[in-house]
């Protein structure tokens, strides 16, 4: 994975720090719970946190750094008193951007038994995020150590404890703080945040270990739909995709290619000519056509170079197309009707290509899985996507097909603020 993108991790990651922090905009609240519930504070600190309550609503932060201090120094503080405190102080020194201090006291708030439920959640999240900026490590992990026996509810607390061990080169433990904040966020029904799926896969790429990295990658375009991930996703997909059926994996990586357009990732000079090659390997020289004239308007290929390949491809697809409907009415077998569905897929036909990749499920044989999933991606093209979804649910067949099916599946399951189907390309 490019240096490039593993620096974008950092970037994605930055959110999570104004997200921890919100709580230091939010000074009433401890003191709203006081009036509310048992216990109160003890008579000796009741003025000065009074007067440090004051200031704060008045942005006073010195005069309330002062005044909770002078609580502070009281004798005989309950737990209670020294929340109160340490709720307050925490606020003043955020907002007079001194985070040491601030840490301290939120951390102080995280681990005092008398602190409420909801507020121990709350300052949890700044509490983890100042000690990862103060490089605490022991902090840090007592931290997240609380954070997951408090059967906390928020994911996102799992981000600044993540990154912090990304940051420490601690590939463990930042794959297993991430996990725990997408499984949370999943468990809740929520979409997991963009920077824990970065950190989870960059880990698994620091690891090696490709078959978890490209399932998160999958995640990442399915919840996400960016370009970039898609990219990666496919690129990786092409690159250990199972070559046990040569035919079958010639047809895989025709379909990744079709599955690119879509998504719209990024096309590297090589991709032109494989995807071309591929469709010249199946002899769907609609598809081939496609990509020639993608790598010709990109500037990757010289006319000049590919102008006999071009040639070639022209003179096949005007030979091709208008017999195919002929060939489709002889057709007898799965084998024939799926390279008629695969030939009319490529010159954009999907209604044709839908009606004859269905007569090859139904003639049977060794070419359903290749017909289905010509079936899908036509009914894809078409918009209708829960009919393709029920297409490939299930599916079986040669491995690079089952590969293919997952990546249309995740095109298809994609949320919905992922890019739509774009209009098929000109021929």
């Amino acid at each position: 994975m490019s240096k490039s993108l593993l620096r974008a991790a950092l970037v994605a990651c930055l959110p999570f720090y104004a997200m921890a922090l919100t709580v230091a905009t939010m000074p009433a609240q401890a003191a709203d719970k006081e009036k509310a519930d048992t216990p109160r504070p003890s008579k000796s600190i009741a003025k000065p946190i009074s007067e440090c309550k004051k200031a704060l609503d008045a942005k006073d932060y010195p005069t309330a750094i002062a005044q909770c201090s002078d609580a502070k120094s009281k004798p005989d503080l309950t737990d209670y008193d020294n929340y109160l405190i340490n709720r307050f102080l925490g606020v003043a020194y955020y907002q007079t951007n001194d985070r040491v201090k601030a840490g301290e006291a939120f951390t102080a708030v995280v681990k005092n038994p008398a602190t409420p439920a909801e507020d121990r959640s709350g300052m949890l999240a700044a509490a983890i995020q100042l000690a990862a900026d103060a490089n605490k490590g022991d902090e840090v992990a007592e931290l997240a150590k609380i954070a997951i026996d408090s059967k906390t509810t928020n994911p996102d607390l799992f981000a600044p404890i993540a990154q912090f061990y990304y940051g420490k080169n601690d590939t463990a433990n930042t794959i297993l703080y991430a996990q725990k904040g997408i499984d949370l966020a999943t468990a809740e029904g929520k979409v997991p945040q963009y920077g824990l799926y970065q950190l989870l896969t960059f880990s698994y790429d620091k690891a090696k270990d490709r078959a978890n990295e490209i399932k998160g990658l999958t995640l990442m375009a399915r919840d996400y739909g960016k370009a970039e991930d898609w990219k990666y996703l496919l690129d990786f997909s092409l690159e250990f995709l199972p070559k046990g059926n040569k035919n079958a994996a010639a047809i895989a990586a025709l379909d990744i290619y079709r599955l690119r357009l879509l998504v719209g990732a990024d096309w590297s000079s090589s991709n032109f000519l494989e995807a071309a090659d591929a469709a010249d390997s199946v002899k769907v020289f609609g598809d081939e056509r496609t990509f020639l004239q993608m790598g010709i308007q990109k500037g990757v290929f010289n006319q000049a170079k590919v102008g006999a390949l071009v040639a070639k491809n022209n003179a096949d697809a005007k030979k091709d197309e208008p017999v195919l409907p002929q060939i489709e009415k002889m057709a007898k077998d799965g084998k024939a009707l799926t390279s008629v569905a695969e030939a009319y897929y490529g010159y954009a036909r999907y209604a044709d290509a839908i009606r004859a990749a269905q007569n090859a499920i139904k003639a049977g044989g060794p070419y359903v899985a290749e017909a289905k999933l010509v079936l899908a991606m036509s009914q894809t093209r078409q918009g209708d996507e829960a009919g393709a979804k029920q297409t490939l649910t299930g599916f079986t067949g040669d491995p690079a097909l089952v590969r293919v099916s997952e990546l249309w599946m995740t095109y298809l399951t994609r949320r919905p603020a992922a890019p739509a189907t774009p209009a098929a390309p000109a021929k």
